[in-house]
């Protein structure tokens, strides 16, 4: 197992996100959690983050683009999607802004701890 990180969960559906944040947490992760757009660009800000995953499709402001601001201040964050949608033009520019990669919804949790552990290297 490799070093503890500060992970920032962003989800409007608050179930997923704070399941999503326990499991981290059962690993002895920091987790902050955002759910929506405008709190993930808060909460990246305001506290250490090594490592992000954002839902893609939010109200206020969608996952793609807050990180797309996010990366604009901060050019060395490191952000994975999840999505249960097939919103491919998003898709695209987030992969093209530096995205990790993307996870569809219901995520593999397996895939999701694998992306972790590739991070706490």
């Amino acid at each position: 197992m490799g070093r503890k990180l500060n992970i920032l969960v962003v989800d409007d559906d608050a179930a997923n996100a704070d399941s999503l944040a326990e499991l981290f947490a059962m690993d002895d992760h920091q987790v902050i959690v955002a759910y929506d757009g405008e709190q993930a660009i808060e909460a990246f800000t305001l506290n250490k983050v090594d490592v992000g995953f954002f839902d893609v499709m939010m109200p206020k402001k969608n996952g793609v683009d807050s990180f797309m601001q996010i990366k604009s201040k901060f050019p060395d964050a490191r952000i994975y999607f999840m999505t249960g949608y097939s919103a491919d033009d998003l898709i695209d520019k987030a992969v093209k802004g530096g995205a990790l990669g993307v996870f569809s919804k219901p995520v593999d949790l397996g895939r999701i701890l694998e992306a972790v552990e590739r991070e706490a290297v």
